[in-house]
């Protein structure tokens, strides 16, 4: 292999990411179970309801769809596992898998310098996973989308933005 090959650019490596939605998910409740081998905790919180809305999906999260079963781990990494259904507006139906990790919730430091944000939580970020029927929105099953997530208080809820690896 030469070296003039190995220097030059190789752009279909290129990586750019387009916002395509955004989802509110209200929360019914919350349940920390007792600590698991290794320091863990298991942890349920349903979701109640919520809305989707974006340049690419709009419709509404079904009420009592789904919920998370996050992992606590010993470090204080939570590790999310989260399995609702979406509803777009045409009526179609939408599975969708969120696997992530949040950690480090904000300090007051933070919170000063961005009053604006009430969010509780530091590092939200994840990766959904999406079963979509064949139609407008079968570009879910194919596409990597990539999102970041705030929870938030009075009412509990957490706001997710996500965005299309192109």
């Amino acid at each position: 292999m030469s070296t003039s090959s190995m220097q030059e650019p190789v752009t279909e490596l290129k990586l750019t990411l387009e916002h395509v939605f955004d989802i509110r998910i209200d929360f019914h409740q919350r349940l920390i179970f007792d600590a698991m081998p290794g320091g863990q905790k298991a942890a349920y919180t349903s979701v109640k309801s919520g809305t989707v809305s974006g340049p690419r999906l709009n419709g509404k999260v079904l009420d009592y769809s789904g919920a998370d079963w996050p992992i606590v781990r010993a470090d204080g990494v939570v590790e999310l596992n989260a399995h609702y259904v979406l509803e777009a507006d045409d009526g179609a139906h939408i599975y969708i898998r969120n696997l992530g990790y949040v950690y480090g919730p904000r300090t007051a430091a933070d919170s000063a310098r961005s009053p604006a944000n009430p969010a509780i939580t530091g590092y939200f970020r994840c990766t959904p996973y999406f079963r979509a029927p064949e139609g407008p929105h079968d570009w879910l099953n194919r596409t990597v989308i990539v999102g970041a997530g705030g929870r938030h208080r009075a009412p509990d809820h957490t706001l997710f933005r996500y965005y299309a690896a192109l």
